[in-house]
């Protein structure tokens, strides 16, 4: 890939940042289950969560000092639960095991560091300046279950989004596939496509581009699949079900959790990503997007909210909008215009699909 292409150097950092967040996680979620922890015990996600964030800020820090980054965590917990020793316990690990990276991301080996680190994710976001969105562990329940769930890490320059990148451990490198090899990357470059590459692969720079991503255009309704959320408490499945009556859809539906809803469309093991709100006052975070808006865009699909409006990543912390549809390019105007025919075209019905 040509050097010229901007935002190689954050791509790079931001790749490394992300493999190093997916081990450890990983490695807390298989030790979780192992150890035949109750699944309802949180602790693991604690300790991942504020582990992961840590390290990822860190290493973004340690390359661009002066960008912020918006982060679902604050430190007050880790001190009044007194988790330091847990969580650098683990970040060591990752640390000695991801060795070779140490040099680009840095290390992080006391609790003032940990701490400081984890309180800088606090950027209210907003349409100026190199502002990143990190959500650790995106799908805790999934990560909980030894199921599906995402690291991800976007970059939004003047309220754009410029970089997308998602760790998945778990997610399958082709969902069609029985026996498909499991753990990757998703990555995304505003204007320059987006690519895959396997969890355990070496971080290339300049950026690899070998493996890139086209979803599926020439997919009709009648070929198209749906990727939904597990958890009937994120989205409207009683709505997503009647829309996929309507379209007309008789591919059975994928239930994942996290953005690996996205990198399923974007990779073409999915042509439809369905995410209807349960409350009308909801307004999702731009973390829970950034990075899988991006991989679906130049993947050659489309995603705005659920009235077709473009999403904007320059609000602040959330989107000043309802819902999400991802999707092929062929597919999207159709789902748009059901979804009206059965809300509104403002949503003037949309109450009575909510809780």
């Amino acid at each position: 890939m040509s050097k010229d292409i901007p935002y190689l150097r954050e791509i790079y950092i931001a790749q490394l940042a992300v493999k190093r967040a997916s081990l450890l996680t990983k490695k807390i979620a298989d030790e979780h289950l192992q150890r035949g922890i109750s699944k309802v015990d949180k602790s693991p996600v604690t300790v991942g969560d504020f582990g992961a964030q840590a390290v990822v800020i860190n290493s973004i820090l340690k390359n661009f000092p002066g960008d912020e980054i918006v982060g679902e965590e604050d430190s007050r917990l880790i001190k009044s639960q007194h988790l330091e020793t847990s969580i650098l316990k683990e970040i060591s690990w990752v640390q000695e095991k991801d060795s070779k990276a140490n040099e680009q991301l840095g290390k992080i080996e006391t609790a003032e560091q940990l701490c400081d680190a984890v309180d800088k994710g606090n950027s209210e976001g907003g349409r100026s300046g190199r502002i990143w969105a990190l959500d650790p562990i995106d799908g805790t329940k999934g990560f909980i279950r030894g199921d599906q769930y995402a690291v991800c890490l976007a970059l939004i320059v003047d309220g754009v989004v410029q970089v997308g990148v998602i760790g998945c451990p778990n997610l399958p490198h082709d969902l069609r596939e029985k026996d498909s090899k499991i753990g990757g990357i998703y990555t995304a470059i505003r204007g320059h496509g987006s690519y895959f590459q396997d969890l355990s692969d070496d971080v290339t720079y300049p950026f690899n581009s070998k493996n890139r991503m086209k979803l599926h255009n020439e997919y009709d309704i009648s070929q198209s699949r749906v990727v939904e959320g597990v958890e009937k408490g994120h989205s409207s499945h009683e709505l997503q079900a009647l829309i996929k009556t309507k379209l007309g859809i008789t591919q059975p539906s994928v239930n994942l959790d996290s953005q690996v809803k996205y990198c399923a469309v974007a990779h073409g093991d999915a042509e439809i990503y369905l995410r209807l709100p349960i409350n009308v006052n909801y307004r999702e975070k731009i973390w829970d997007h950034a990075s899988g808006w991006l991989l679906v865009h130049e993947s050659g699909g489309k995603v705005t909210d659920m009235y077709g409006n473009d999403l904007d990543f320059g609000h602040g912390r959330t989107l000043d909008s309802q819902g999400v549809i991802a999707a092929t390019s062929t597919v999207h105007p159709k789902i748009i215009k059901v979804i009206k025919e059965i809300v509104g075209e403002h949503g003037e019905e949309l109450q009575k699909y909510c809780g």
